[in-house]
């Protein structure tokens, strides 16, 4: 009796070794699709990487270091699967030749031990728009104009987003180019006062994919 619990003992202490080495050598995993959401299809050849903030020896770095990198497959998808690491914060870059490049930053917490963390992420064209702005005769030095758009752009030094440019008296004879999403449509809201008249439009315009839109704001 005593000789079958001895037996029973060392069985159940390596089954607690080996089910406590499994749980350690669990694997994370961060997966997800590519998509393009103005032609609503999964995007191939994207170059997908995998950063991280890291934990060593308790110092937390504060700078993303590069983990792994890959390309998506033709249904768009992607999959980093690695050992367990301590880190801060998890970001993901996609870039790809005639897109903008989208980073998207995942919470640690997540991204649990034996679990697939999936998700699809959005990426869009790189196109650009090209404004011409010119005051024409009859003019006078309190011409103002002024625009925004207020879809589909992102931040330029330019002035090509949701914040109202102004250009001011009648000698205006310049030119505006900054990059935006392609493959839809922006609104473009400008204003002309002149003369003590104030006049409002709004235009949308259709962006092309990967080429330049050019547009006059002739007034």
């Amino acid at each position: 009796m005593k000789s079958f619990i001895t037996i029973f003992l060392i069985l159940l202490n390596i089954s607690t070794i080996f089910f406590s080495c499994k749980k350690k050598n669990e694997k994370l995993t961060i997966s997800g699709t590519v998509y393009n959401t103005e032609i609503n299809q999964p995007v191939s050849n994207v170059k997908v990487e995998l950063y991280a903030k890291t934990i060593t020896n308790g110092t937390w770095n504060t700078q993303f270091s590069l983990l792994y990198s890959q390309c998506s497959q033709n249904d768009g998808s992607f999959l980093f699967e690695f050992d367990n690491i301590r880190v801060s914060d998890f970001k993901l870059s996609f870039s790809k030749p005639g897109y903008f490049i989208s980073e998207f930053i995942i919470n640690p917490d997540l991204v649990q031990k034996g679990e697939n963390y999936n998700q699809t992420y959005s990426v869009h064209y790189e196109s650009w728009l090209k404004l011409l702005i010119k005051n024409f005769p009859p003019a006078n030095s309190s011409d103002v104009l002024s625009y925004k758009l207020s879809k589909g752009s992102i931040s330029c030094p330019d002035g090509c987003n949701d914040t109202l440019k102004y250009f001011f008296g009648s000698n205006i004879d310049t030119t505006s180019v900054c990059k935006i999403y392609g493959s839809q449509w922006a609104v473009l809201e400008w204003n002309v006062s002149s003369f003590s008249n104030h006049v409002q439009y709004v235009d949308s315009l259709w962006i092309p994919v990967s080429n330049t839109l050019v547009y006059n704001l002739y007034y």
